[in-house]
């Protein structure tokens, strides 16, 4: 595909502030309650009770349901409605050795295909990131992370390679934000960033696809561990989990 030379890149926090609506925002806050453990997995969406706790009707939620089902966060059953779904740990392997891939085209090609302008916004990316770092804001810095890596696989300017990340980045999304990492991996991960950013800015595209490989593998293993973790602390309970507070 041709590159225009004269294209502008856009920096990652240029875009205008949307006003999220009725339906985009049940979905958020739907998401946020499963991400917190207030609606634990294989629990069943009480649809009157959200109802009433969000001031809607069931229309505009259950098509905040629909959404919740399509990417993976809710699973239907027949005559029982939607459930949480479970996390397949096999799965999230699978999904990441795929992006582990992925990620080595992505440094392949963007190398080849990026402009000056972008190489200066991706830097400036990364300084936000180790700013969110520093200041020991999580969720900052995994908003910035996820914003990076979306970045770079806009920057190959092969949509069906964007598409394809994106749909299995969803597929690995909830496991990495279920994953509880310890300082240690927060500290690692901002180092193999700093490393993949180094060989971007020197040009050099072998290291770029090896450096980004290995920062998946590391990512791959955190979560697989942090999930396993997770499982055995919930088969060890002997009480029963809280109802949803809401």
């Amino acid at each position: 595909m041709p590159i225009d030379p004269q294209e502008k890149s856009r920096t990652w926090n240029s875009q205008p502030t949307k006003r999220l609506t009725l339906h985009e925002d049940l979905v958020a806050r739907l998401t946020e309650m499963i991400q917190e453990g207030e609606l634990p997995p294989g629990s069943r969406m009480p649809e009157i009770q959200l109802c009433e706790h969000f001031g809607v009707s069931r229309t505009p939620l259950r098509e905040a349901l629909k959404v919740l089902a399509a990417d993976g966060w809710l699973v239907w059953k027949a005559n029982h409605g939607a459930r949480v779904s479970e996390v397949d740990v096999g799965e999230v392997a699978e999904v990441f050795e795929l992006l582990g891939g992925i990620e080595r085209l992505i440094g392949q090609l963007m190398i080849e295909r990026m402009v000056p302008s972008e190489h200066l916004e991706m830097q400036a990316m990364h300084l936000e990131l180790a700013r969110r770092h520093a200041a020991e804001d999580r969720v900052g810095y995994f908003k910035i992370n996820q914003e990076i890596h979306r970045r770079m696989s806009a920057l190959t300017r092969n949509r069906s390679l964007q598409d394809t990340y994106e749909a299995l980045s969803k597929k690995v999304y909830r496991a990495r934000t279920m994953a509880n990492y310890g300082h240690e991996r927060w500290d690692q991960s901002l180092v193999e960033h700093t490393d993949f950013m180094d060989a971007l800015r020197r040009h050099d595209q072998a290291e770029l696809m090896e450096r980004l490989d290995a920062h998946n593998k590391a990512t791959c293993e955190a979560v697989i561990s942090a999930l396993s973790d997770l499982r055995a602390a919930q088969a060890g309970q002997k009480r029963l989990r809280p109802s949803a507070k809401f």
